[in-house]
């Protein structure tokens, strides 16, 4: 290969990078479709990422995970928004690239509106494309998030920000920012 005779621009580059790319998604999808397990959990996740540009944009991590601990990452695509329905149409198209659309039997999600929501949430919208209702996994780690929102929310009041109201209470430094009434309780050791 004579290196004189080669176009390299940054345009030629790119080009024969996503080219690449997409050779290397369609191998990767042949070989699932040979190994994927009957039944699978569908999970996703959205994340606000920078993008090429500088600018930033919202990135959905699209799993199946299967029985013998099986584990497939479908993509990692840009959408729109993070809305229920841009959410749940870039799951599915995910899922439909890969067509496991019938092998689906319950998803996992984090508990934000845009996929919970009744009516617009990205899980009912999948549900309906889907024609058949799924079990419903919400990540525990977002549970428990609200569930310690409520908490701090009942003894510290609101907060807008990620900052606690009392700068001076810590929860690690000390236990003064729970309630009177809970600070009673004793500890025992159970043996």
């Amino acid at each position: 290969m004579d290196i004189g005779s080669m176009a390299v621009s940054k345009s030629t580059v790119h080009r024969a990078r996503i080219a690449g790319r997409e050779q290397a998604a369609e191998k990767i999808v042949e070989l699932r479709n040979q190994e994927i397990p009957e039944r699978l959990v569908l999970h996703w996740d959205g994340k606000l990422l920078p993008s090429l540009s500088g600018d930033t944009e919202d990135r959905i991590a699209v799993l199946l995970t299967g029985e013998d601990d099986a584990e497939f990452l479908l993509g990692v695509p840009a959408s729109s928004d993070s809305t229920g329905r841009n959410v749940a149409a870039v799951v599915l198209k995910e899922v439909d690239e890969a067509g496991v659309r019938d092998k689906i039997i319950a998803f996992c999600f984090d508990t934000t509106a845009s996929n919970t929501g009744m009516v617009q949430g990205a899980c009912i919208r999948i549900e309906q494309e889907l024609g058949r209702s799924l079990l419903w996994l919400a990540c525990r780690h977002h549970v428990h998030e609200v569930i310690l929102k409520d908490v701090f929310e009942a003894s510290l009041g609101s907060s807008s920000g990620p900052e606690l109201e009392s700068s001076n209470d810590s929860v690690i430094d000390g236990p003064s920012w729970i309630p009177r009434r809970e600070r009673r309780w004793k500890h025992r050791r159970t043996s």
